[in-house]
């Protein structure tokens, strides 16, 4: 009798019970699956979030560096370099359609269709600075006068320590150097003669003199120049492009990736063309404008009363016609006595203190219902980030 109650004590649980636990462990298991699923979801998101923020600060970060060379002339400070009303040396191009390198029509599947382009001229100084080394001592343009004798080559030949043997090999035929002591110009006419740290650079006039504002006689020089003076080397009559273009960066993105890309070329007075490599500053770059005010932000040209961008577009309308012409508007009623308008020169920007505001827009790489305001169809969550500053050289008058 006492087996037979231990045997029915031992029993296992009943069919009716493994199913009422596993109905149980599946309502458990749902609700764990949409916590998990909540979690990655959060965890992708917040990853994208951080990575378009952090492309955002980069782009910022980039254009307060090149946006404050740009109308740095060095040249010749008092005498500006010659540039066309066509291709003037600051201007903006607003909502300029966005095409694919190559391309003549957008890709429907992409939100960017358009965006604004900025140019501004500048001289690309070298990130470095030699030093004049003891060499023969070159006549000046007055002792070859009174001598009365050309001058030599001797005269146009100075050696110039770079500090480092790296530094030394960006010298190169065409580039213009500075002598500080007396910010005297010269034209490097042929290649460079290097060895070691020190570079031997011929002077002369030009060919380029009515661009670069640089006198068309060039050396002998007007003084003598101390040794171990300061020796700034720079490409001279640079133009800077900044906006959006699609690059075909992935292989699995058809539609291809919309980047803030920057083209730099040497100064034409009838076209931009490119001669660099081009940079890709960022990716995902969803949106690009560029707004003015010369009366300390209290209006924005190219803005409506809403802080909406206007629609007009291209040189004529859109930079000529409108943004430049709203500016002549601020100065017409709060510019300095002397800057009352942009009109009469093109070198306005370097008389006229000119805020300058960006809104770079970056996207996240990948497309989700989570950010779309309706919750079904898939987009991009974008970020706007702002710049507002004065470059550097903006307001400071030639003369």
């Amino acid at each position: 009798m006492a087996k037979a109650l231990l045997r029915r004590s031992a029993r296992g649980f009943s069919l009716v019970e493994l199913l009422v636990a596993l109905v149980f462990t599946m309502v458990l298991m749902a609700g764990m699956a949409n916590v998990y699923k909540a979690s990655l979801t959060t965890y992708y998101t917040s990853g994208e979030s951080l990575s378009s923020a952090r492309r955002n600060r980069m782009s910022v970060d980039l254009l307060v560096d090149d946006l404050n060379t740009a109308c740095m002339y060095l040249t010749d400070l008092s005498v500006p370099p010659t540039v066309s009303a066509a291709v003037p040396p600051f201007y903006i191009l607003p909502n300029m359609p966005v095409l694919k390198s190559g391309a003549t029509a957008y890709p429907s599947l992409d939100p960017t269709v358009f965006s604004d382009e900025l140019y501004f001229y500048m001289d690309e100084a070298l990130a470095f600075e030699g030093a004049l080394g003891v060499a023969a001592p070159q006549k000046t343009a007055a002792e070859l006068v009174v001598a009365g004798t050309a001058p030599s080559t001797a005269d146009n030949t100075f050696v110039i320590d770079c500090g480092s043997a790296t530094y030394a090999k960006q010298v190169k035929q065409g580039q213009l150097f500075s002598f500080k002591d007396s910010w005297e110009t010269a034209y490097i006419k042929d290649v460079p003669t290097v060895s070691g740290t020190t570079v031997s650079v011929v002077a002369g006039a030009s060919p380029d003199a009515s661009i670069t504002g640089m006198g068309s006689a060039g050396l002998p020089s007007k003084a003598k120049h101390l040794p171990n003076s300061g020796i700034v080397f720079f490409l001279p009559a640079q133009m800077v492009r900044y906006r959006i273009e699609i690059l075909n960066l992935d292989p699995s993105n058809a539609n291809g990736i919309p980047c803030l890309v920057r083209d730099q070329g040497t100064y034409n007075t009838t076209a931009f063309t490119p001669t660099a490599a081009q940079q890709v500053i960022a990716e995902n770059v969803s949106g690009f404008k560029v707004y003015l005010s010369t009366n300390a932000g209290a209006s924005w040209a190219g803005t409506l009363a809403s802080g909406l961008p206007k629609s007009y577009i291209g040189f004529t309308l859109g930079w000529d016609g409108g943004i430049r012409t709203e500016v002549d508007a601020q100065l017409a009623a709060s510019g300095r006595p002397d800057f009352k308008t942009t009109r009469g020169t093109e070198h306005w920007m370097r008389s006229v203190p000119t805020l300058v505001r960006v809104d770079v827009t970056t996207r996240t790489a990948t497309q989700r219902s989570e950010y779309s305001t309706t919750g079904a169809a898939l987009a991009y969550r974008n970020l706007t980030q702002s710049l507002v500053f004065v470059p550097r050289h903006s307001g400071l008058t030639m003369n």
